[in-house]
């Protein structure tokens, strides 16, 4: 099941979708409610694999810790036993909706307090690997906004300070702070072919087109202004949300504050 029905319709290439981001990991942010199961096979108190006509997989519920194109990480409880090789199945819960993918345990290592599992996910097909990249695309955005010098950023308002940052999929963030450089006042995120504004003079939040406005060497589309419809303004707040509650160590805390409060 499609997370998003109006955005993110990513486009089948040669090579697969998106396969350009390879094996990149991208850490999950710890407000992000993606929720995390894994069924690995039963086992013995040895920690010996039981028949399968004797015994059920057991799902195990855990902490994501990175996301990649082609598989995930997560961290277990210490009496979780997994080995390299082994099929798993792989349960990801996200706004209601769950999504179940047949994967195969990569690497499995044990802590003091917990053990890290990662896997590598079969996709069945296209639909089931839109699906996945719609799931990472916010965590991909997210935890890769960086600060862009600040003399490259041009001063548009006057009496306040504009900061900028970028991301992954040519995503903008802009901040622009009080005359004392220290409190943030308006906020626009420009992701995909959407543009987010908000501000603490004016409550809720301005969703549009990015009216074919250039970030990086993305140029949207429509080039002209289209007005949004409903469904379509609904996604894209939540993508926006979700970017938020994945922001990395590049954005100050008192601008993730600030988001939360504007856009969460």
């Amino acid at each position: 099941m499609l997370l998003f029905k109006k955005i993110l319709d990513f486009q089948k290439t040669e090579g697969g979708l998106l396969d350009k981001r390879g094996a990149k990991r991208y850490p999950v942010g710890a407000k992000f409610p993606l929720k995390a199961k894994i069924t690995l096979r039963a086992r013995d108190g040895e920690g010996r694999p039981l028949p399968a006509d004797k015994s059920s997989p057991m799902d195990w519920g855990g902490q994501m810790l990175n996301l990649s194109s082609s598989g995930i990480s997560i961290r277990l409880h210490p009496a979780a036993i997994a080995a390299p090789g082994e099929s798993c199945c792989v349960k990801l819960e996200l706004d209601h909706r769950l999504f179940e993918l047949d994967a195969t345990v990569a690497n499995y290592r044990v802590g003091q307090q917990y053990v890290s599992c990662g896997v590598v996910i079969k996709f069945p097909d296209a639909y089931a690997q839109k699906a996945y990249l719609q799931l990472m695309e916010p965590v991909a955005i997210g935890s890769t906004l960086e600060p862009i010098p600040a003399a490259r950023v041009k001063q548009d308002v006057p009496g306040l300070h504009k900061e900028q940052y970028h991301g992954e999929s040519e995503t903008v963030l802009s901040i622009w702070r009080d005359s004392s450089g220290k409190n943030p006042k308006l906020f626009e995120l420009v992701v995909h072919d959407y543009c987010v504004r908000g501000s603490t003079e004016v409550p809720g939040l301005k969703i549009t087109y990015r009216d074919g406005a250039k970030a990086g060497k993305r140029i949207s589309r429509p080039a002209i202004p289209v007005a949004l419809s409903a469904d379509h303004q609904t996604e894209v707040r939540q993508l926006s949300q979700f970017v938020v509650q994945n922001l990395g160590k590049g954005v100050p805390a008192e601008v993730k504050k600030f988001l939360e409060l504007i856009a969460g």
